[in-house]
């Protein structure tokens, strides 16, 4: 059933001021907010998500992947922000920053994930759905990191003329349950770890699997010094193979000149 989470009037009037608000720099200040994992299960979910979707974008120049980094969204009005667990806008730079503010990066984030907890799962489903979708976020998404406070572990909805649609599975089995993030161009599914539920990424081109635990991290460099030193060797032994082939090659050549040497005029005539 689509979430309807605000009017075409109220998207309107928001894009309307991103778009046209003056690149001039406020007087007023929008300060960076203080973050604190509500439980050990909520900050390795956050930690996690944010570290698989950095290491899947590592090489773009164009895509932010944040956390916990405050919105802000209103501009003269540093009492209207959000803080999304983890955020991630294509179009713009990855440097540092110290909050987002929708009219100077001209855009809002286009994938938005909020872990839940007590504290916030009922603001994540409510207020913050209205206020994301009013912001022109493309996905939202949600995730029980400890499986008792949502009525499935994860929860995604993709934009669509007004409202939040559930996103639906594309894969299902008693193990897993995909989903795919039109935005991300991954593949998303809840797994449970000993101390939480994390969000699982899947690239559909390659099958590779990850969600950032820092094992994963360390085997992935691991694999990734292996791959170097293999291709060293291999590069130092082609180089020897073609040295090797210089010099037969060479070897040859004065065989043949030294023949050449030792034949008689009219033996070279004939």
């Amino acid at each position: 059933m689509p979430v309807t989470t605000a009017t075409d009037t109220e998207r309107s009037g928001l894009a309307t001021a991103v778009a046209g608000a003056s690149p001039e720099p406020d007087e007023i200040e929008y300060p960076e907010r203080n973050w604190i994992a509500q439980s050990i299960a909520h900050g390795d979910a956050v930690l996690q998500a944010a570290a698989a979707l950095r290491n899947h974008f590592r090489d773009r120049t164009d895509v932010l992947v944040a956390m916990e980094l405050a919105v802000y969204y209103r501009r003269d009005d540093n009492d209207h922000w959000l803080q999304p667990d983890v955020q991630v806008v294509f179009g713009v730079s990855p440097e540092n920053r110290r909050s987002y503010r929708t009219w100077e990066e001209g855009k809002a984030p286009d994938f938005v994930l909020e872990v839940a907890s007590p504290a916030t799962a009922e603001r994540d489903a409510d207020h913050k759905m209205r206020e994301y979708s009013r912001m022109g976020v493309r996905e939202y998404w949600r995730l029980d990191p400890e499986g008792t406070l949502m009525g499935s572990s994860l929860e995604g909805y993709e934009a669509s003329g007004g409202m939040y649609d559930p996103v639906r599975p594309v894969a299902s089995s008693d193990r897993d349950r995909w989903f795919r993030s039109r935005v991300l161009g991954l593949e998303l599914r809840s797994r449970r770890q000993a101390r939480a539920t994390v969000l699982v990424f899947r690239d559909p081109r390659t099958g590779e699997e990850t969600d950032g635990a820092p094992e994963e991290a360390e085997r992935r460099r691991r694999i990734a010094e292996r791959d170097s030193r293999a291709a060293k060797q291999e590069a130092i032994a082609a180089k020897q193979r073609a040295s090797a082939a210089e010099e037969r090659v060479r070897a040859l050549e004065e065989q043949l000149r030294a023949l050449t040497a030792n034949t008689t005029p009219s033996e070279r005539d004939r």
